[in-house]
């Protein structure tokens, strides 16, 4: 994972407010999800996750256009 990700835990994922560019990453039992903020791309997250988009895309079949995600959207990434 890059130096730029941080990831938190359950709790410090509930005390996050505001928003900005970069959303937060946590892990859950070794699975890794992120929380989308203002002015994401899926591919701007694959790249700080240092993961392929398409791993991304298989673990959230709920995404069905990559340039449709919102702010607040909870997404897999490991």
């Amino acid at each position: 994972m890059s130096d730029e990700m941080k990831v938190l835990n359950e709790q410090e994922v509930e005390n996050v407010t505001g928003g900005g560019a970069s959303g937060v990453f946590w892990d859950n039992g070794g699975a890794i999800y992120y929380r989308i903020a203002a002015r994401d791309t899926l591919s701007e997250i694959a790249l700080r996750a240092e993961v392929p988009l398409s791993q991304i895309l298989r673990l959230n079949p709920s995404i069905k256009n990559p340039d449709v995600i919102s702010v607040g959207q909870v997404i897999r990434i490991r």
